[in-house]
C-alpha cells in the first residue's frame, strides 16, 4: 500500500470508530484540521476504503522545543493491526517534515513511537481515562524530507 494525501474529513470515520468510539465529534476533530499547512495521509485497501490514517498539524508544545508540528489521530482499522500499516504511514509522514514533531501517545503504543525515533518527554499522564505519554522526534538536516 502506498500512502496518499487526503482531507481531514476523509479521516473522520476512523477517528470516530477506532480512536474515539461513542464520543462527540468535537473530541475527534481539531481546530487546525483545515489549516493549509496541515497534512493528512491515509492508506487504502484494494476496494479504495481508507484503512489507516495520520494527521500532522501545526501546533507547538512548551515541553517539545524544536517541534512545531503535532502528530494526531494515528489509527489503523482494528482488523489490520499488526500488519505494518502504522509503520508505513509514520515513515511517509515523517519524510515530509523539515522540523520536529510531538504527540500524545497512548501508553500501550509508546514502543511503536520509540521504534520510530521518538523520545518520551515528561511523566505519564491520564487523558480520556487512559494512560498517555508525551513524545517528540527532532529532525536534523540529514533526516528532513522534501515537502
Amino acid at each position: 500500500m502506498k500512502p496518499i494525501v487526503v482531507t481531514a474529513e476523509d479521516c473522520y470515520a476512523l477517528r470516530s470508530t477506532v480512536l474515539r468510539p461513542n464520543q462527540p465529534k468535537e473530541n475527534w476533530t481539531f481546530d487546525t484540521d483545515g489549516d493549509k499547512r496541515a497534512l493528512h495521509m491515509a492508506l487504502q485497501d484494494d476496494n479504495a476504503d481508507i484503512v489507516a490514517i495520520v494527521s500532522i498539524l501545526p501546533e507547538s508544545h512548551v515541553d517539545c522545543e524544536g517541534c512545531p508540528w503535532r502528530l494526531r489521530s494515528m489509527a489503523v482499522r482494528e482488523d489490520l493491526h499488526g500488519h505494518g500499516l502504522g509503520s508505513i504511514l509514520i515513515t511517509a509522514v515523517l519524510g515530509k517534515l523539515h522540523e520536529g514533531v510531538w504527540c500524545t501517545a497512548r501508553k500501550h503504543v509508546e514502543g511503536f513511537y520509540l521504534k520510530h525515533g521518538f523520545n518520551t518527554v515528561g511523566e505519564e499522564f491520564t487523558m480520556n481515562n487512559m494512560p498517555h505519554v508525551r513524545m517528540m522526534k527532532t529532525l536534523n538536516p540529514s533526516q528532513s524530507g522534501d515537502a
